[in-house]
């Protein structure tokens, strides 16, 4: 189904769909092959389709969108009946069982930030990809097969070749730093040409002119990317060299019209321009254009040297297509212009920021800055967990947002790929630790301990990170400790202060820091508990620990364990607020270079598994515990360095959700009722991805009066007060806050002797 939550990218959809409208009767159940289905070309190519079989295709087409993610943005692909997803290194042979009416071979690394990081494979893309392609076109007697070229193929024209047609054979280095993205795509030309003249294949060729416009990665490092993302943040805007070579610029509906004007059409075997060829136009003026249209008066240029000789020395001086051949063959008429189509970028890119953060997929590991990341699980597109929604939201589609879990082959850390903006996350909350008795027994024997261990007392100053309604410090207050908490969710903040206990309404950060040394002094203990895997910028949160911490003073923080995650199969703790799952070779290998160490760990049961680690700074006077080294043994014999361990673990997951939706199909059957019982955020997770909606589960009820009357996002199932189980008695209780499981039953006795069975989702569904 069509899901972008992007207006703009839906006003283009709509404007393409219109002009298309002579080719409906080809596209009416058709099956195409996109290769680079997820990257910026990819992306408008896959939501054309998409848009058409939702709004305008009597029969819906087929998608296969293949693409092997090395550069690809996975978040806005919502796979479906219509639309398949197909992870795949198109190097490698692909074997297709069903018919393939259309060929777009899309796949490439067209930025040169990537092409040169990537080098040895955009060859192989372009050479033993484009092989592989037009092979499985043959095979399947395709239709037509487009293959997406480059302006690059012509080099560094000469003045008298500009605006350069088709018949220019180019000026190309061979040997030079560009040459690894413009040879493979001249080799490729040369491939579709041959396999067109020994098999008859049907071949198209498209050269395309600078295309920009949303779908573009954020961090593309292409010029418009770059120009835009600067000048909305404030920052100078970088123009390489003088500024003075020449680019046309073609916003990117133009482009995809024109590409499936070429596909459609009968002219095979030949090369196309596709682009616009006014106005060609200095980058110096393209700079001041953005800066003008985004509003910012106080943007400068900044004339740079480029990071590379890609974006310097081989810099072409001008790039501007002939277009005589493609408006005369094919009718190509582009139709938005420069300004407009920034205007639209702009728009998107605003968009983007708002809706998520600055950057949407995380290339490096956020514990040891190294880029060796592998995807192991994705529990696919999720609203935010604890973003209740209220009644008068309910028509209205909620924003969300990819789940996926990253393993770093370096430190073996496990991150999330996609970071929400914080202020969406942290801002309101409605998650109140003093709700459950298991949470308040919790942080009680956690003070008692905390100060026992290291005899605290009036003169000690205790900081809480992300401290909630206060419930430990509340403790800690008891036995005559100084306390203040940290705290940037106003509502939950001004609970705890209701109640006595010092806090300061913001996030950890060096005002809060500044705040606390000027009313409080230095502290003998900060606690983190769950917050620092909530954390995107540990090392910054490190610095601010340090700076707020005596010599001799603890840091403590509390983690969910990704062992215990794995072992357990308690895969519903993953979601956006959580972005790192941690063990302990990891963070041990991280606070060392923080200049800090590890020197006590204790297993907690809180969040189905979770450690509690204490951290001194190198010179504090702690010796270092056996519970260190006998933690990092384990992990090691378990395969927690071992990335095999999670792929396992990601498909037991799998599993647990087809056993899950069987469970609940069953009970259906036989016309039973079924409630849950809690509605933390790990419900959000498990229900999303398992797809139990609101009619399959009729109602929640939760005994936090911040979630009663709300409804769990996504799924749509209203949340409820405890006595609405006496309103609207259930046949089965399914408990979505199983860690709580034995204290829920307990407290819900009379139930079961109603007749109520109670499901326990994980580790494996049972009725008790």
């Amino acid at each position: 189904m069509f899901n972008q939550k992007s207006r703009v990218i839906e006003q283009d959809m709509k404007e393409i769909a219109k002009e298309l409208e002579d080719y409906y009767d080809k596209i009416n159940g058709s099956t195409f092959l996109i290769t680079g289905g997820a990257g910026f070309l990819g992306r408008y190519l896959v939501s054309t389709l998409d848009y058409l079989n939702d709004f305008i295709l009597e029969k819906p087409c087929k998608i296969l969108l293949v693409d092997n993610f090395i550069t690809g943005i996975k978040d806005w692909i919502i796979p479906n009946k219509n639309l398949i997803l197909i992870n795949h290194d198109i190097t490698k042979p692909l074997k297709i069982e069903e018919k393939i009416d259309y060929i777009i071979h899309a796949a490439s690394l067209a930025s040169p930030k990537f092409y040169y990081k990537y080098r040895l494979e955009t060859i192989n893309v372009g050479i033993a990809g484009t092989t592989n392609m037009l092979e499985l076109a043959r095979e399947k007697n395709v239709k037509s097969f487009l293959f997406t070229s480059s302006s690059e193929v012509y080099g560094n024209p000469l003045s008298e070749f500009i605006p350069t047609d088709e018949e220019y054979l180019g000026n190309v280095s061979c040997i030079g730093p560009r040459a690894c993205y413009d040879e493979p795509k001249r080799i490729g030309e040369t491939l579709c040409v041959n396999y067109s003249d020994v098999y008859n294949l049907p071949v198209k060729i498209v050269r395309p002119f600078n295309v920009f416009g949303p779908g573009m990665r954020l961090d593309d490092g292409r010029v418009l990317a770059n120009f835009v993302l600067a000048a909305i943040k404030g920052e100078k805007i970088p123009v390489y060299g003088d500024g003075r070579n020449t680019r046309t610029f073609c916003y990117i509906s133009n482009f995809i019209i024109g590409l499936y004007q070429i596909l459609f059409s009968n002219y095979n075997r030949e090369p196309f321009n596709l682009g616009v060829d006014y106005p060609e136009i200095e980058m110096k003026t393209l700079a001041d254009i953005v800066s003008y249209l985004v509003e910012n008066k106080e943007v400068k240029v900044n004339l740079i040297t480029g990071p590379s000789d890609v974006y310097t020395k081989s810099n072409p001086d001008r790039r501007c297509p002939n277009l005589t051949k493609v408006r005369t063959y094919i009718g190509y008429n582009p139709k938005i212009g420069l300004i407009p189509g920034i205007n639209r970028y702009i728009q998107w890119i605003k968009e983007e920021l708002v809706n998520s953060t600055s950057e949407t997929l995380k290339e490096n590991c956020r514990l040891c800055g190294k880029s060796n990341l592998k995807s192991f699980l994705s529990l696919g597109k999720t609203p935010l967990a604890n973003n209740l929604l209220k009644k008068e939201d309910f028509l209205l589609k909620e924003e969300t947002y990819p789940l996926e879990v990253l393993y770093c082959s370096d430190c073996h850390n496990c991150q999330l790929s996609y970071v929400v903006n914080r202020d969406k996350l942290f801002k309101s909350y409605p998650y109140v630790t003093s709700t459950t008795k298991t949470f308040r027994e919790h942080f009680e024997k956690m003070a008692e301990e905390i100060i026992k261990e290291y005899n605290l007392n009036s003169n000690s100053l205790v900081v809480d990170v992300g401290s909630n309604d206060g419930l430990l410090l509340k403790k800690f207050n008891e036995y005559g400790v100084n306390t203040i908490g940290v705290e940037p969710a106003k509502n939950i903040a001004e609970i705890a202060i209701k109640d006595g206990v010092k806090t300061v309404i913001n996030y950890f950060n060096d005002e809060a820091v500044k705040e606390i040394i000027s009313s409080e002094g230095y502290a003998d203990i900060i606690t983190a508990n769950n917050v620092f895997a909530h954390t995107e910028d540990l090392k910054k949160m490190i610095s601010n620990v340090k700076e707020l911490l005596k010599t001799n003073g603890i840091f403590i923080i509390e983690v969910q364990y990704i062992l215990d995650t794995i072992k357990n199969l308690t895969f519903d703790n993953i979601y956006h607020e959580h972005i790192h799952y941690f063990n302990l070779l990891a963070l041990k290998e991280f606070f060392e270079k923080q200049e800090m160490e590890i020197f006590n760990v204790q297993h907690i049961e809180s969040h189905g598994g979770s450690i509690r680690v204490f951290i001194k700074k190198k010179e504090g006077q702690f010796s270092i515990k056996d519970s260190v080294n006998n933690f990092l043994m384990e992990e090691k014999i378990f395969g927690l360095d071992k990335f095999e361990t999670y792929e396992n673990f990601a498909k037991k997951v799998y599993q647990i959700k087809n056993d899950l939706n069987e469970y609940i199909k069953k009970i259906k059957l036989e016309n039973k009722k079924i409630a849950g019982y809690g509605a933390p955020a790990k419900a959000t997770t498990l229900l999303n991805f398992c797809g139990i909606k609101n009619g399959e589960i009729d109602y929640i009820v939760d005994d936090n009066p911040l979630k009663q009357e709300l409804i769990i996002p996504g799924v749509r199932i209203p949340i409820k007060s405890k006595k609405y189980l006496e309103e609207s008695l259930p046949d089965y209780i399914l408990i979505l806050a199983w860690n709580f499981a034995e204290e829920i039953i307990r407290n819900n006795w009379d139930y079961k002797n109603k007749g109520v069975k109670f499901i326990i989702p994980l580790p494996k569904p049972k009725i008790v």
